[in-house]
Formats: structure tokens, C-alpha cells, sequence
């Protein structure tokens, strides 16, 4: 019986949740074998449920990447802890070897009779047993199978034995024309017998926008208006670009009658009624769809900072000389501005006219303090270098986000073989729509050899057109549409070739700042002052270019960091620095490579075996699956393995690091380096760098940010970017730990840093890969480019897109949902409509007492719910999860699942419940982990621990680790006594 102090009014009361019924009648998907059954019927649930696998869709939390995570040579020690191994063969050897018998007994086998007797009763079943064999056959695939066949509308006299007539049939869909281009190959990268030229061959970006624009499943999610100046910020048009640039934001508001554009110089009351002058940097709107104005001060000479005075600029002053701020820039109403000013920026014009106000030097603050640099080095606004036109006034206007990434794959593990796959995602999306597989466009391979600038000439030519404006047929009407290259994204390496800066491996090879390599981990630098500028890089590309002597050309490139030929992406209207920024990805991935393997190399013998029994036992997130051996398989960790690691292991090191875990010459050493009185110090210090490390990631993977989020950002960059030096030298002037300068930057940029991470578009290639070995090879990036643009227009018409032959749409393919399960081409349209037809949950609202006492108790659960922006999410209860629960008079709670069981209602339904342990905050955080510790709720405590399964809210989404400081733990029996629990505030879904 279900306890007396549940409200049977407040069963699955959660509007926003719905259950998600799957094998069982109206129920909860309830796996795994059934624990015990109290019932009074017989039971007919007991079969054996197949294993669950949480992770079987393209993208999902387990989906990994293919490439390597960082820049050491990729090896697996294969040799190390073989003493261990050895041991446990011999151990082995004293057991009984048995075996496993599968086939069945005589008596056994069912009565058939027939051709095939006594293994199977007919043709049909013995043929499809054999070609499961024959090919392979996954699950999913036979299943698709099998429902086709036993569809109503099959038809066996449809069915052509030749598949060539599906190749012809292919050409009957709205397939995108190719681009092809002859360009040359490189001789030094490519095998003897290579051609010097081949065809390139890509998708036209202008055609990839007319799909995207009439697929009314992708455009009733797309976002094309103002920036927006929202308290927390989550997506491209809440970054600082959006609303700057008259490409994607708006660019002019009407104010008094007076249009002001963005850029304008103007005089304004600010917030205390004092006319001030000012520079409008963004018109923007708040989450309350009011118009605000976001505002560069500008400062004369009695307004300066007391240390910024002097003679020298009391003169300028008089000669009607102004003073810009840098950052912060704050928001104002539009009734707050006066009229218009002019004022000019010297380095902009060669000649200022006499008792005009102009602008010389920028007022910026660094270390605390207020300084002052010359303007010239300052980001331009946009709109001193993009101008647009006006769109007719009856017009409806599509201003559009493009995200271009280029990345090699190996297509085939080999050098001559990888291809380089260019990619484009519309910024327009949010961020659950981009993170989708099926929303990353595919424009093309670059086969290995090939120049990139030659391959993207097409896509260049064709931006330049749409950064002009065109016109589109957009839902059946003309529709002005402008698209501009909002950002870049790479890794560390291909990011400095796409923004014409050296790689890393030379003197200046920041494609951000031009910061000396030997000087890239000092700490409290100038950054601002060192910064990259667009306008400043064209002119050393210039003296470059005219330089006429190759040796001294080469000298130019070394001072500046700077390759010989500028990127053709330059083409286009972009600040190339800062709209290249670095990838917290590939940089965070491989800065936890680098520390998981110098932490490795510091074990002792001891430390090896202490950290070998403790990672064996220690308390996983379930859906993270089994990692490798950190210390065997260090140099084989995928780069989101590596982020799961650096959440946990400062709870690994903090349960046995002690000085005799480390080699004696490794901890003097390190004792030297922090000025540590005792060598006993030396393991708290090394924790402590895995601690800020993983307090770090947290940080920079943060989905959404507030004013006081950046904060926190640049305070955990740089302690991070002070401590990791000192411990370990090998992190002494390391790019990885360089990229902590420009975090802050690119993420006020583009309103948060997993905008433009790329850990999702590196599971793209994952999909071409699993195509190579279906195709003949012999032109391996034309057949995959067909393929993506088969599955493009199957995806265009499953989503009711147009097809512009006949300027309708096809029904017929909106109704194969049962087909489309489970593929990424829809993987977000039939999750919800799957659900909406099998969500059956009602309230029980019974007024009678319950009748039924049939019980039944479960290993797992799983069902769906409604987060934000109606993203639908499943959700798997396993025993002993941590879950968050939202009560009604507290904030979210935390407790663990010992429970999961059924009760039949008295209609016949049955309702899934769980039964809880709280965790208590003891308002106690641990003095060297940072976090906060937890009591486990004793036995025969009075709070509710019986609720409906809908009451969870987050599963997985927070973590737990016993906080092991006695010797009453024994590997993963955890001391009972012992009921205090560390919350692992490290602890975030990376992808």
C-alpha cells in the first residue's frame, strides 16, 4: 500500500511533463528485470528485457569524436601495469575452465517440419536469418524492414530486384546542383602518381539558404530580429556582434523623427540628466520587446580620471579633443538621446578639420587601474567597414548567422586519404536547434592536397552577393535576404591558417594577439595593447605584399606573424580576428591531455596501484559508459572523455594522494617551484591544479551567462592561467593555456563560449565516415556530397519544404514517421510527435480509497519530458541515480533513488513512483575540493520519500561522490556510518 501521506491530488501534477508509454499499456517504460512482485495476480511481466543502451541515436551524450584530442603524438602504453596482469593471469590459472554452450539439447529445439526442419519451419525465416548474417544487419535496419514489409500499403510487386533503379529514381527528389571547379593539388602531400589538378566539388550556399528558408519545420524556429540586452545571455543575438553589425541586428531607429544608425556619434541625458557625448554602438531590445540603445562614453577633458590628467591633454582639450571609453558600455532608453554629433577618429581621416571634435586615444581599465592607448588600436565598429541597402519598404527582411567550420578527417586512417569537411549552421537557430546533427549544412570536402582558398572561392563569390542583399521566394513571396560570415570556427591549428596568422609553433602564432610565444603565460599582462586588429593587419599585409626581395618578405611574416598570402574568407566583411576565436574544445581538451599525462608520469609505483584500485571502484556517472585506464591509455583519451575525466579526478587524487604516491625527485622539484616550506604540500598543490582546472571547464561550458557569470569567468581563467605554470612547467608558454587571454572577449562576442565550440560539429564526421566503406572510393568526396544532398532533400520534404519544380509540398513523405525513427534526419520532428500520440498520463484524482495492491518494483525507468523551449528529453532512472527535485516551499533538492516501483490505480492504469534518500546541505564545503558536502538522511527520518516518477526534474545532471576519509570504505562499499556525500560542482554535460 502507497504511504497514507501522499496527496492523490498531486500525482503527476508537473504540466510541463509528460510520461512517455512504451511495451506496457498506458504505462511507464519500466526495464530491466522486475526486483520482487507483491501481487495477487500472476504476474506476466517477468520476461527478460534485452540490455538497455541510453545511447543508440547519431547524437547523443555518449556520441565521440574521431580525432585526436591534442598535440602529443597519439600512443597507447600498452606495456605499462603488466606486473598487475600478470598477476591476475596466474590467479586465473587456478580456476576451472568452463564452457559456454549454446546450442540446444535435441528435446529442446520446438517441432518444426519442412525443408529446413528441425532448425527453422519455412523459406522466408531460414533466407532472412542467413542475410542478417550475410551483411551485418544492425537491429534498428532489420526493423525498419520488417515494418515496411508488414505495412498495409506494401506491395511485393513494387519491389525492382536491380538497386540501380534506385539510383535513377534518386534524381526524381529536389536535389541542390553541384559546383564543380578544377583546382590544382599540392605534390608535396599526395602520392607520385597524382594528377596536378582535380575537381572540387561543393553545394552552392545561396541554394542551401532557399532550403533552409522554405523548410517551415527549421524557420518557425529561427530567430531574425534585433540583438537583444537579455539578463542572461544563451545565444548569438544576446553577443555583443549581433546587435553591432548592420548585417545581422538592426541598423537604424527613428527617434524625434531623426533616424540614428548604429555608429552614430550622439549627445544624451544620462541616467543622472547630464548631457553627455556618446557613440551608439547597438540598438537592441530588452526581453520586454523595448527599444534600448546600447552606448560608448566619451569623456572631455574635466570628466578624465584623476591619474589621466595632465598638462599635455588639458592643451589637447582645447583644441576640441575627446576621449572614447572602452568597456563597459551602458544600456539607455531611446528617450534619452538629444541629437546628433560629429566627431571624428584621427587614424580614420587624413585631415581634421580646425575646432572639430576628435578622438586620438581610448580610456580602457586593466589590473584595476585606468590607462590610456592610442585608438587606432580598437576593434572598428562594423559600421565603418559594412554599409547595406535599404530593403523595400513592403518587404519582409531575413538577415542571417552563418557559422563556417573546416576540419580534416581521416577518412580511411591514413594520411592520403583524410578529407577536410566545410560545414555552415545558421546562428538564426537556437542553440538546441544548432546542436542538432541535422542542422549542420554540408558545403563540401576538400580532398587532402588541395588549397582551401581555391576550394571556397565558390562560397566566397556567392556571400559577397548575399552580404549586398538578394531576393528570395521565401513561403510563397519575394523576401530581401542578407547573409553575413558571423564567425569562424576551427581548431587551434586550421583557425590560424583561416585568419592568415602563422601557427602556434611560431613566434607570434596567436591568431588573436601578437603576444611573443616566450611570453605567453606571463601573467597581468596588457593584453588590450597587443590585441590584433583587422584595419592594422591589412596594412603589414600590404608591406608584405610590395615587398619585392623573398628573404626579407619572409623576415616581414616572422615580425608579424602573418602568412604571406591573406585568407580569402577576407574577402568578405568580417573582423578576421575576432571573428575567428579560439575553440575551448579542441583548447580545453588538450590542456587536460597534457595534465592527465605530467600528473601520470609524477605517480610512484605506489601511486599507480592507489590510483588503479580507487578508479576501478569510484562512483561514475552511469551514462558516461567505461572510460579507459588513465594511466595505461592516457595518450587514447577522446577529447570528451577528457572533459569527463577533469570533473572527477580531483575526487580520485583527493581519496589516496600522499607524498609517497609521487617519485621523490618529481615532488622536489615541484616543492621548488610554489616555495613550499614542506614536501608534504606538494600533493594539496597538485589536487589544487585539477580543481581549478575543473572549476575552469565548468565555466566555459556554461550554456547560459549573466554579468555576474563573466565575472566569475576571468577570475577562474586567471587563476587557472597563474597556478598551472607554476606546478608544472611543461604548461610554461603552452597555447593552450595562451587562449585564457581571449576567452572573456569571445565570449561577450558571441553571447556565450559553446556557441562556437565545435565538440558537436566533430560528430558530424562521424557519419561520413560510417558511409565510406558503402561506397566504391574512387571519388570519394563527389559520392559523399551526393549522399549528404539525397538525405538534404528527403529531410526538405519530411519537413514539408517546397520542392520549386512544383512550388507544393509532398504529404506523403510527412507520413513515414515510423520509417524516420531513430535517424538524425528527423530526430527532432517524430520525438514529438511519437510522444504527443502515446502520452496518456492522467492525474489519479481518486476520491475513493485505492482497491488494488498490486505492486511491482523495477531496476529502471525511463520516460520524456518538456524542458525549455519545448525540447523534449528522455529521461532514465536507474537505482541509486542522483536526482533534483523541485518542492514547492524550497529550492531544488537532492536525493538518491533506492526505489522504483508501480501501483495499479483503481482505473485500471498503472502510475510509477520512487522512493528517495534526501541529501542534506550541510552548509559545510571541503577546504581543498571547494565543494559542498551533504548529509545522507538517516533512517527513520520523517521527510517524504514517496513521489510520482514526473517530480524529477534533472536526472544526471548532478553527481555525488561519498566522501571516503576513513578506513571504513572498502573499494565501493562505502562505510554506512560514514553518511557524508561531497556535491561535485564540476560536475556538466560537455555536448
Amino acid at each position: 500500500m502507497l504511504s497514507e501521506d501522499i496527496d492523490m491530488e498531486d500525482i503527476n501534477r508537473n504540466d510541463n511533463k509528460s510520461i512517455y508509454f512504451q511495451h506496457y499499456d498506458n504505462d511507464i517504460d519500466l526495464r530491466d528485470n522486475v526486483i520482487d512482485e507483491s501481487s495477487d495476480e500472476d504476474g506476466d511481466d517477468d520476461d527478460e528485457e534485452k540490455d538497455y543502451n541510453e545511447e543508440e541515436d547519431y547524437f547523443n551524450e555518449e556520441g565521440e569524436e574521431e580525432e585526436g584530442h591534442n598535440d602529443d603524438d597519439e600512443e597507447e602504453s600498452h606495456n605499462d601495469h603488466n606486473d598487475e596482469e600478470e598477476e591476475e593471469g596466474n590467479n586465473n590459472e587456478n580456476n576451472d575452465i568452463h564452457q559456454i554452450i549454446e546450442a540446444l539439447d535435441k528435446d529442446e529445439i520446438p517441432f518444426c517440419d519442412g525443408e529446413f526442419s528441425p532448425y527453422f519451419n519455412d523459406y522466408t525465416t531460414t533466407a532472412l536469418f542467413c542475410w542478417l548474417q550475410k551483411h551485418n544487419i544492425s537491429t534498428k535496419a532489420y526493423e525498419d524492414l520488417a515494418n515496411i514489409i508488414h505495412n498495409p500499403q506494401f506491395e511485393l510487386t513494387h519491389v525492382v530486384k536491380n538497386i540501380r533503379r534506385f539510383q535513377s529514381w534518386r534524381k526524381h527528389l529536389p536535389l541542390l546542383p553541384i559546383i564543380t571547379k578544377s583546382i590544382k593539388i599540392s605534390s608535396k602531400k599526395t602520392p607520385a602518381t597524382s594528377r596536378g589538378s582535380k575537381l572540387s566539388y561543393q553545394l552552392s550556399i545561396s541554394e542551401i539558404i532557399w532550403r533552409v528558408l522554405n523548410n517551415p519545420m527549421l524557420m518557425r524556429h529561427m530567430y531574425f530580429g534585433l540583438g537583444i540586452d537579455s539578463e542572461t545571455k544563451s545565444e548569438f543575438w544576446h553577443g555583443t556582434l549581433w546587435g553591432e553589425s548592420s548585417l545581422f541586428g538592426q541598423n537604424e531607429i527613428i527617434i524625434s523623427e531623426v533616424i540614428y544608425r548604429s555608429g552614430d556619434f550622439v549627445y544624451y541625458n544620462d541616467n543622472n540628466g547630464h548631457r553627455r557625448l556618446g557613440r551608439l554602438r547597438a540598438i537592441l531590445k530588452n526581453d520586454n520587446e523595448d527599444y534600448q540603445l546600447r552606448i560608448q562614453k566619451i569623456l572631455n577633458y574635466d570628466n578624465l580620471f584623476g591619474n589621466l590628467k595632465g598638462l599635455s591633454r588639458q592643451r589637447h582639450s582645447l583644441v576640441e579633443e575627446v576621449w572614447l571609453v572602452d568597456e563597459p558600455f551602458p544600456i539607455i532608453m531611446t528617450s534619452q538621446i538629444l541629437e546628433k554629433a560629429t566627431i571624428l577618429i584621427t587614424f580614420q581621416h587624413q585631415n581634421i578639420p580646425k575646432d572639430s571634435l576628435h578622438i586620438t586615444e581610448v580610456i580602457y581599465k586593466c589590473n584595476d587601474r585606468w590607462h590610456i592607448r592610442d585608438v587606432k588600436l580598437l576593434y572598428q565598429h562594423p559600421s565603418d567597414y559594412i554599409s547595406i541597402r535599404d530593403p523595400p519598404s513592403s518587404m519582409p527582411v531575413y538577415k542571417l548567422f552563418l557559422d563556417l567550420y573546416y576540419d580534416d578527417f581521416g577518412t580511411f586512417r591514413n594520411v592520403y586519404h583524410s578529407l577536410g569537411g566545410v560545414y555552415v549552421q545558421f546562428g538564426n537557430m537556437p542553440t538546441h536547434q544548432r546542436k542538432l546533427i541535422k542542422n549542420h549544412f554540408v558545403l563540401g570536402f576538400v580532398l587532402f592536397g588541395r588549397n582551401f582558398d581555391e576550394f571556397i572561392l565558390p562560397f566566397v563569390s556567392e556571400m559577397k552577393e548575399l552580404e549586398k542583399s538578394k531576393i528570395m521566394t521565401v513561403q510563397g513571396q519575394n523576401a530581401w535576404v542578407i547573409a553575413g560570415l558571423g564567425v569562424v570556427t576551427a581548431d587551434l591549428p586550421q583557425g590560424n591558417d583561416l585568419a592568415g596568422v602563422l601557427r602556434h609553433n611560431a613566434n607570434k602564432g596567436c591568431r588573436t594577439c601578437t603576444i611573443k610565444k616566450e611570453l605567453w603565460s606571463s601573467y597581468n599582462q596588457d593584453t588590450v595593447t597587443t590585441l590584433r586588429y583587422h584595419h592594422i593587419t591589412n596594412e603589414e599585409i600590404l608591406e608584405i605584399s610590395q615587398e619585392p626581395v623573398t628573404s626579407r618578405r619572409d623576415q616581414l611574416c616572422t615580425k608579424y606573424g602573418l602568412r604571406q598570402l591573406p585568407s580569402i574568407l577576407d574577402k568578405l566583411k568580417r573582423e578576421r580576428h575576432l571573428q575567428a576565436p579560439q575553440d575551448i574544445y579542441h583548447a580545453t581538451a588538450g590542456k587536460i591531455g597534457r595534465l592527465l599525462k605530467l600528473t601520470c608520469e609524477l605517480f610512484s609505483r605506489e601511486g599507480e596501484d592507489d590510483f588503479i584500485k580507487i578508479w576501478k571502484n569510484f562512483e561514475i556517472p552511469k551514462k558516461w559508459g567505461n572510460l579507459p585506464n588513465p594511466i595505461s591509455y592516457h595518450n587514447s583519451f577522446m577529447m570528451s572523455d577528457l572533459l569527463r575525466l577533469a570533473m572527477i579526478m580531483p575526487f580520485l587524487l583527493n581519496r589516496f594522494l600522499k607524498e609517497s604516491s609521487l617519485k621523490h625527485n618529481e615532488a622536489v622539484a615541484i616543492q621548488q617551484r610554489i616555495d613550499a616550506l614542506r614536501i608534504n604540500l606538494v600533493p594539496k598543490s597538485i589536487i589544487s591544479c585539477w580543481v581549478y582546472v575543473a572549476k575552469t571547464i565548468k565555466t566555459i561550458f556554461n550554456k547560459e551567462f549573466t554579468s555576474d557569470s563573466y565575472k566569475e569567468l576571468q577570475q577562474y581563467l586567471e587563476e587557472e592561467f597563474s597556478i598551472l605554470p607554476k606546478v608544472f612547467a611543461n604548461f610554461v608558454n603552452l597555447p593552450n593555456i595562451h587562449v585564457n587571454m581571449h576567452l572573456l572577449m569571445h565570449a561577450k562576442t558571441f553571447g556565450t563560449l559553446t556557441n562556437t565550440q565545435v565538440g558537436i560539429k566533430e560528430m558530424v564526421h562521424r557519419i561520413f565516415k560510417g558511409m565510406v566503406p558503402k561506397m566504391n572510393c574512387k571519388n570519394i568526396d563527389l559520392d559523399l556530397l551526393k549522399c549528404y544532398n539525397t538525405i538534404f532533400a528527403i529531410q526538405h520534404l519530411v519537413d514539408g519544404g517546397i520542392d520549386p519544380r512544383f512550388n507544393r509540398p509532398c504529404t506523403g513523405f510527412t507520413n513515414l514517421g515510423q520509417l524516420f525513427l531513430n535517424w538524425y534526419v528527423t530526430e527532432d520532428k517524430y520525438s514529438i510527435e511519437e510522444q504527443a500520440q502515446n502520452d496518456d498520463a492522467e492525474d489519479m484524482k481518486f476520491e475513493a480509497a485505492l482497491i488494488n495492491s498490486s505492486t511491482s518494483w523495477y531496476k529502471l525507468a525511463s520516460y520524456t519530458i518538456e524542458e525549455k523551449n519545448s525540447v523534449l528529453s528522455k529521461i532514465h532512472l536507474h537505482l541509486g541515480d542522483f536526482v533534483t527535485i523541485y518542492e514547492e516551499d524550497h529550492e531544488e533538492s537532492y536525493a538518491i533513488i533506492k526505489g522504483i516501483f508501480r501501483h495499479k490505480g483503481n482505473n485500471d492504469k498503472y502510475y510509477a513512483f520512487i522512493i528517495v534518500d534526501w541529501f542534506e546541505d550541510t552548509g559545510i564545503e571541503h577546504s581543498l575540493l571547494k565543494c559542498p558536502l551533504y548529509r545522507l538522511q538517516a533512517t527513520g527520518n520523517k521527510w517524504r520519500r514517496i513521489f510520482p516518477i514526473t517530480v524529477i526534474d534533472n536526472v544526471q545532471k548532478v553527481h555525488f561522490i561519498h566522501n571516503c576519509n576513513s578506513g571504513g570504505c572498502q573499494g565501493s562499499d562505502h562505510d554506512t556510518t560514514n553518511r557524508i556525500w561531497i556535491k561535485n560542482s564540476f560536475y556538466f554535460t560537455a555536448i
